[in-house]
């Protein structure tokens, strides 16, 4: 990674996502730009305000706030911060900047103040999720230290060599932990054998072809359930899943299984497409 692009609006939740697209950037040595989007509506609020002078001041304002930020990441991680600030609409702006600079990765925290990067339906979140053209890291505890425990959610499909290789770009010198969940066939045993048998062989040659350290799996059943329960017996800090996936990683529509996950996991997620 050479540039990171991460979005706040100073609430928490922004924090823990600056304090981790911080980490990355020193563990990667990469650039980090800090973008603040302030709604139209914010600097036009009504007709007993003069809007020039009460936009200017919210301009104004969120640019202290921005160089503030900048100042603690500079001292806390000896990273140094691009500020940016843009005025529209959250989501466009984000995806704008983030082409703009050709940024390797997008950063959000989960629920932030007025709505902005709130994992919830319709938000900016996954207006994001569905517009950015690059890997949008969704960021939800606050980050204690690099991560240690990355699951690859892989389908054997397009996206498997980009979930791989973000998956291990994010562990460092930690193993891999790569998941393949089967969507269990009814009561037909048989074919559920078969379908792990050729599964368990894919899932082989990816390891032979990969050349770090990894532990794979074959899970049976709802793929959203098993990423979940995988995750939390190992403790995972980060699911790395393709944006649009195939077999047990659907296609990322509204219900899909990579929104759901972004949605329900406790941990971070990041959402790749394929290379």
């Amino acid at each position: 990674m050479t540039r990171i692009v991460v979005a706040t609006d100073f609430s928490v939740p922004a924090n823990a996502a600056i304090t981790r697209a911080a980490l990355l950037a020193r563990q990667h040595g990469a650039e980090l730009h800090l973008l603040h989007v302030l709604s139209p509506l914010a600097l036009y609020p009504g007709q007993a305000v003069e809007p020039a002078a009460n936009g200017d001041a919210r301009l104004a304002s969120a640019r202290n706030l921005l160089i503030a930020t900048a100042e603690r990441v500079l001292e806390r991680y000896d990273v140094h911060v691009h500020i940016v600030q843009r005025v529209g609409r959250a989501h466009t702006r984000i995806r704008e900047y983030a082409n703009e600079v050709a940024a390797d990765l997008v950063v959000a925290g989960v629920r932030g103040e007025d709505s902005l990067l709130s994992l919830m339906l319709g938000s900016t979140a996954w207006r994001l999720l569905r517009v950015c053209e690059r890997p949008v890291l969704v960021v939800r505890p606050v980050p204690l230290g690099p991560y240690r425990q990355v699951i690859a959610a892989v389908d054997f499909f397009l996206h498997t060599q980009a979930v791989c290789t973000w998956a291990k770009r994010m562990a460092g010198d930690e193993p891999v932990h790569l998941l393949h969940v089967l969507a269990p066939q009814d009561q037909d045993e048989q074919a559920n054998e078969s379908m792990r048998t050729i599964a368990g062989n894919l899932m082989a040659n990816l390891q032979s072809d990969l050349p770090y350290a990894t532990e794979g799996q074959i899970g049976v059943g709802y793929p959203l359930v098993m990423i979940l329960q995988h995750a939390a017996h190992c403790n995972a800090d980060l699911i790395v899943l393709g944006r649009h996936g195939q077999g047990g990683l659907e296609a990322y529509l509204l219900g899909s299984v990579s929104k759901d996950v972004a949605q329900a996991a406790n941990c971070d997620v990041l959402l790749v497409d394929a290379d």
